[in-house]
């Protein structure tokens, strides 16, 4: 079983792929899903996990949601700028999720290894989670970004996708409208011909955060990346080393949405 539409809203992402060779720490739709102002008196710094859940070698690091928001602006704007191929498979969830987030609707965990970057979101605003499984599986599992900016500009991106299995305690839960769990395994080829490879995951997750609010339009969002350093440019290019095995995030992911069910 994969984590697809569980329940509630509808139809079937991300700039994963530029964010990636932005060196970005986190990507966050189409207007499809509207803003929503959660009834509930979760806090979602309280939804976060614990810095004692964090894997083996990360050590939390400073982010504050202002900072995000400003990091994931320069990113969505090179996205916008860029050619994707498929031109349907352009991600949109990250840009709405964007404009919606703030200190008084979101909180933040940052942490860092020697190779690796996390960052978990909680925020009362609703992700497009429809919206990434349109632009990162299927025909849009494999897409090819040309960067059209900045001084990535000329830049080729490849990234494949690969939707990765329900964690098992996610599986039954109530409380669990919409998910999706990706890895991103991404080769960016620059304009001399030379490429670097990076693997990234990313975990998005709809749920209510206290039993009694079931309805999808009291969900909050919680979101999880993790993306793994970026090899040297070189012709030909190295394979990356994942961060953790796909199984190891899954876990870790599965913590992350059980955390903001307490």
């Amino acid at each position: 079983m994969r984590v697809r539409v569980l329940r509630g809203r509808g139809a079937s992402v991300m700039v994963i792929a530029v964010m990636a060779a932005t060196a970005s720490l986190v990507g966050c739709g189409d207007g499809t899903v509207p803003p929503a102002s959660v009834a509930t008196s979760a806090v979602p710094a309280d939804l976060l996990l614990a810095p004692g859940q964090l894997p083996g070698g990360f050590a939390p690091a400073q982010l504050a949601v202002a900072d995000l928001v400003e990091g994931n602006r320069g990113n969505i704007e090179a996205a916008n700028a860029a050619e994707v191929t498929p031109p349907d498979c352009r991600p949109t969830a990250d840009a709405d999720l964007n404009e919606q987030i703030d200190a008084a609707n979101s909180a933040v965990l940052a942490a860092r290894s020697s190779t690796a970057s996390l960052v978990e979101l909680v925020t009362t605003a609703q992700r497009d989670i429809p919206a990434d499984i349109a632009a990162s599986t299927g025909r849009c599992a494999i897409t090819t970004t040309v960067i059209g900016d900045g001084n990535l500009r000329g830049a080729r991106i490849v990234t494949r996708y690969t939707e990765l299995p329900t964690p098992a305690q996610m599986q039954g839960s109530d409380r669990l409208h919409q998910a999706l769990v990706l890895r991103s395994d991404v080769t960016t080829t620059l304009p001399d011909g030379a490429a670097s490879t990076q693997v990234g995951f990313a975990g998005y997750a709809l749920l209510s955060p206290a039993a009694e609010q079931t309805a999808a339009s009291d969900a909050v969002t919680v979101q999880l990346t993790m993306s793994g350093e970026s090899t040297p440019a070189s012709d030909p290019p190295t394979d990356a080393q994942p961060p953790v095995t796909d199984a190891a995030f899954g876990k870790l992911f599965d913590d992350a949405v059980n955390a903001a069910s307490r």
